[in-house]
């Protein structure tokens, strides 16, 4: 139980060290930056993206169950 715990925070504790070990590469035309508007409006939305993608399909199907919940002789049986 103790490995089953406590496995995840240690795997993620040496991802972050390994990371932290890794050197800076230079500045290029090819990076972007990280501070500027255009990240944070990528960044907010691809979060909202996600967000939406994540409950659309449930709200979707809310109106295709009570149709079937008001009108059962559609059901095949």
């Amino acid at each position: 139980m103790w490995l089953g715990r406590y496995w995840p925070i240690v795997a993620a504790l040496a991802l972050a060290g390994s990371l932290a070990a890794k050197k800076r590469i230079p500045v290029t035309e090819g990076t972007m930056p990280t501070h500027g508007p255009l990240f944070v409006a990528l960044l907010v939305g691809s979060i909202l993206l996600i967000g939406v993608l994540t409950y659309v399909p449930a709200l979707a199907l809310g109106p295709v169950v009570e149709h079937f919940l008001l009108h059962p002789s559609h059901w095949g049986t």
